[in-house]
């Protein structure tokens, strides 16, 4: 089952991960967690209007709901959306964070 990170304190330890994934659409910083998987998902007003934003976030938690069991079981991930990310189609959306996630 994912945790999904809601604490601001939690977001505010990803500043020191030393890990992190860039990729053309996320930056994910990533974190040991030994209670399971743990996702955030941080989307800035500098990537789209208020209603794409939300859109992009309802999509990535459908998309997570369905391939939770792909995730490293002791990791803890903030995705962190790129200017362009709102853009995406629901097909490309999914190829992109399957590959991203893939590649952890």
């Amino acid at each position: 089952m994912i945790r999904w990170i809601k604490a601001h304190q939690e977001y505010v330890e990803f500043s020191y991960a030393e890990k992190a994934k860039r990729t053309r659409y996320f930056y994910v910083p990533v974190l040991p967690d030994p209670q399971g998987p743990a996702l955030g998902i941080t989307i800035s007003k500098k990537v789209s209007n208020a209603a794409s934003r939300n859109r992009l976030k309802r999509r990535m938690r459908a998309w997570f709901r369905e391939h939770q069991h792909i995730l490293a079981p002791t990791c803890k991930m903030n995705f962190i959306a790129r200017r362009g990310a709102a853009d995406l189609s629901w097909q490309e959306l999914c190829e992109h964070l399957g590959e991203t996630i893939k590649c952890m």
